[in-house]
């Protein structure tokens, strides 16, 4: 082989191998200034010129302000600690008062902090401008938007007793941050204050009435926070009481035009003496000379009651949405009786309406599916009673043209009422 061949071959290969090492060293270089420039104002100063950094950093949050805690170690040149936040538009410096040896513990106070999430930067100082390497530490400063997050220890119901007393159940806690929660509520011009403890299920309100106003809140303590935060109430209106009126103080009431005709036993009781099958059922006469469609029955249940509810049966051992159980029916009540109960031109008329009060004008629905028909007939038709009614004493059921079964007879199973009686 030629030997000037070899000779430039040889060169070539040098030629090359000095490429990458040059490029190499270069990188590092390259590298090398990266990472001086992170720590540039560390390496500029020198190895000997830094102030001890804190240690122990803590946060603790709470609406609008925080608490800084931290240490210093045992190096006497540290006159000054500065914070800053906001990354870095805000700072406040704290002076060390050294007045002993070794380690410091500090803390500092900060109010009139909006609500978000922070980054303090903790550095010391000395008088001679040095300073330490940065510690940082995060933290979620309490405020309106995080309060309206704070969920209200749910109320699983409210009842009046029977003794006049409002009775709350709670349901069970399930946040460990839940410290208590409180009940407010005005009367005679004081504001009361009632604690519940997360172990309470009931309370017992003693000085409240239907239709008076209640506040709740619940009260926390988030992880590491220096005071409680409170949940935004919530008002609750106080119920009436709601229990079936006592069907042993009913009694028939005879007003001039009520339907009396009665088949064999089955007169008008029968419809609250808790049956709803033949006999006890209500069956006037069929046809019975003088009465005719819309049929009337008068009873009084022997107490005022404000009536919230009420259910009616039909006869139930026939056959589902057959016979003379009423398809159209109206309910009205009153508290008293304004005119004699033989007042023709009064009760045969509609002029007693005006003395009367509606509680419900009703149609009742047939199901699609016998399955249902059979299900419904059974159990009845509950209705709501607009709560501005007010209290009554007598009932009055008219039952409208035409029943199932197109004929002129009524039968009806039963009639609850319930209400506050108290």
């Amino acid at each position: 082989m030629n030997k000037h061949i070899i000779l430039k071959n040889y060169r070539g290969k040098r030629d090359q191998s000095f490429i990458i090492l040059a490029v190499f060293l270069f990188m590092m270089m390259v590298a090398c200034d990266d990472m001086n420039s992170i720590h540039q104002e560390y390496y500029d100063r020198g190895e000997d010129i830094y102030t001890g950094v804190v240690d122990s950093v803590k946060v603790h949050p709470g609406y609008e302000k925080v608490l800084l805690k931290w240490e210093i170690n045992a190096d006497p040149r540290i006159t000054k600690v500065v914070i800053y936040w906001n990354q870095r538009a805000d700072s406040v410096t704290i002076d060390v008062n050294r007045t002993q040896s070794g380690r410091i513990q500090m803390n500092h106070y900060l109010e009139n902090i909006e609500e978000g999430d922070y980054v303090f930067e903790f550095i010391t100082r000395d008088n001679e401008g040095h300073y330490s390497m940065v510690q940082q530490a995060a933290v979620l400063i309490y405020g309106e938007s995080y309060t309206q997050t704070l969920r209200n220890r749910n109320v699983s119901s409210i009842t009046k007793q029977t003794d006049g007393s409002m009775l709350i159940r709670w349901d069970p806690i399930a946040n460990r941050e839940i410290q208590y929660t409180t009940i407010t509520y005005t009367k005679d011009g004081i504001t009361e204050f009632v604690r519940v403890e997360n172990t309470d299920t009931e309370t017992y309100l003693t000085e409240l009435e239907t239709g008076d106003k209640i506040s709740v809140f619940t009260t926390y303590l988030p992880e590491n926070a220096i005071e409680t935060l409170n949940s935004p109430a919530r008002e609750y209106i106080l119920p009436k009481l709601e229990r079936e009126i006592n069907k042993a103080n009913f009694s028939i009431v005879i007003l001039t035009g009520d339907n009396t005709s009665v088949n064999g036993i089955r007169d008008l009781s029968k419809i609250w003496d808790k049956a709803t099958g033949n006999p006890g059922i209500l069956h006037t006469i069929e046809n019975a000379p003088g009465f005719n469609f819309p049929h009337h029955f008068t009873f009084d249940m022997g107490v005022l009651a404000e009536i919230s509810r009420f259910r009616i049966w039909p006869r139930t051992e026939v056959g589902a949405f057959t016979g003379h159980s009423p398809r159209y029916f109206e309910i009205w009540g009153t508290d008293e009786l304004k005119k004699a109960h033989d007042d023709e031109s009064y009760w045969k008329s509609d002029n007693w309406k005006n003395d009367w009060l509606l509680l419900g004008d009703h149609e009742i629905i047939k199901p699609a599916t016998s399955a249902d028909q059979s299900a419904a007939w059974a159990a009845g038709w509950e209705y709501n009673v607009n709560e501005n009614i007010g209290r009554v004493r007598y009932i009055r059921l008219i039952i409208k043209n035409s029943n199932w079964q197109g004929s002129n007879c009524v039968n009806m199973g039963e009639i609850t009422l319930w209400g506050d009686d108290l």
